[in-house]
């Protein structure tokens, strides 16, 4: 009985299994937890809206402060929950392919980043899991014709989690829902749909981004002050007096003045060269796929696809933690990938098998990549 089971779930859990060793392996204790990203949570709107004090709105509704072992516990939590999420959807996917090599092959490259699990849970608490996890659900309900119009509330919620979302994660799912749309010809129904989807999440973004704080706070230090109150564990004033300005007041000048420090051979080392092999894959395959398709429409979708890594570029710009932009353009470009492949694409389908047909007769280089390509953690600032 235990064998038929395991017979059934054996993909579920071998990455089940995987993505809590990473887990385990890369997690930090409460007190270890970087306090920059529990601004996010001790913000509400309490004082009106602001920016990316959403979730610390949802957890005001059960406490009033917050404590660095709720936090762990609820971070922890979500990474399990994602973790499994993954595990059945990516199972289901490789169970239902033609080709299980190829589709073996896209979760490999993303379940062995060093900017994907391990980035979620030494950087306990940041907000980016609770953008794929809602990214993943937003996938789940498109497979249903009637739950998929709640997309949009999920991608409204992700935008007042972050508007770094808008070049993120929203990019997949906007061009998953264009490709369903030109497939099932639906066009007056999904157009206006996506239509109302995109200016809707365009004007509150914009909305988002030029109201940077909430109007109620009189003054910087009132909302220090509010900030320290809701804490429930020690801050320093005068060391968020320094932090809450560029994060909630100050503009370009600030990334201008610091872009800089960003440009450091770690940085680079880690986007360029140690990248560099994912991404000119991801754009081989792309590019063989637009060769290997017969529709204009489609065509165009895959041509998305293949300059999707461009929507992240404000990101890099206005925002200075490169290792999180990277590795959500990673992870939507499996995600992609894994769509097309889901839908039975045929030209997405011939790319993937070509690419992976030519790394199986250099497997073993193949592998000692993936090897080199994970053990870079550490360097990654992870």
């Amino acid at each position: 009985m235990l064998k038929k089971l395991f017979e059934k779930t054996k993909y579920e859990v071998c990455i089940l299994l995987f993505l809590l060793v990473e887990l385990v392996a890369f997690v930090s204790a409460a007190d270890g937890m970087t306090v920059w990203q529990m601004l996010t949570y001790l913000g509400d709107y309490s004082h009106g809206y602001m920016p990316r004090a959403f979730l610390g709105e949802v957890f005001s509704w059960f406490t009033p402060t917050i404590s660095l072992e709720l936090l762990w516990c609820v971070s922890v939590a979500v990474i399990v929950i994602l973790s499994i999420t993954i595990s059945l959807i990516c199972g289901q996917i490789i169970k239902k392919a033609e080709n299980k090599s190829a589709v073996l092959s896209v979760v490999a490259v993303m379940l062995l980043s060093p900017i994907f699990m391990p980035l979620f849970s030494s950087w306990l608490g940041i907000v980016d899991i609770y953008l794929v996890a809602l990214t993943l659900f937003a996938f789940i309900l498109n497979e249903n014709r009637f739950l998929r119009y709640f997309i949009p509330v999920i991608m409204l919620v992700c935008v007042a989690i972050h508007h770094a979302y808008m070049f993120l994660y929203m990019v997949p799912l906007a061009i998953a829902l264009l490709y369903d749309c030109i497939k099932n010809k639906k066009y007056i129904r999904d157009g206006i749909f996506c239509g109302i989807t995109y200016i809707s999440l365009i004007a509150f973004a914009l909305f988002t981004v030029t109201n940077r704080s909430a109007s109620g706070f009189g003054s910087l230090d009132e909302m220090i002050d509010f900030m320290i109150n809701k804490a429930d564990f020690p801050l320093n004033k005068e060391w968020l007096s320094t932090l809450v300005p560029n994060e909630y007041f100050t503009g370009t000048d600030y990334v201008a003045n610091t872009i800089t420090q960003m440009m450091s051979p770690a940085n680079l080392l880690g986007i360029v060269v140690i990248f560099a092999p994912v991404f000119v894959t991801f754009a081989y395959g792309w590019i063989k796929a637009i060769k290997h398709s017969d529709k204009k429409e489609e065509k165009f979708v895959l041509f998305l696809c293949l300059i999707h890594p461009l929507s992240a570029v404000p990101a890099y710009v206005f925002g200075l933690n490169w290792n999180r932009w990277t590795s959500a353009i990673i992870t939507s470009q499996c995600i992609l990938y894994l769509f097309m492949l889901y839908r039975k694409n045929c030209a997405v389908s011939r790319a993937v098998n070509g690419i992976v047909e030519k790394y199986k007769k250099h497997f073993i280089i193949v592998v000692f990549y993936l090897i080199y390509c994970a053990s870079f953690a550490k360097l990654l600032g992870i």
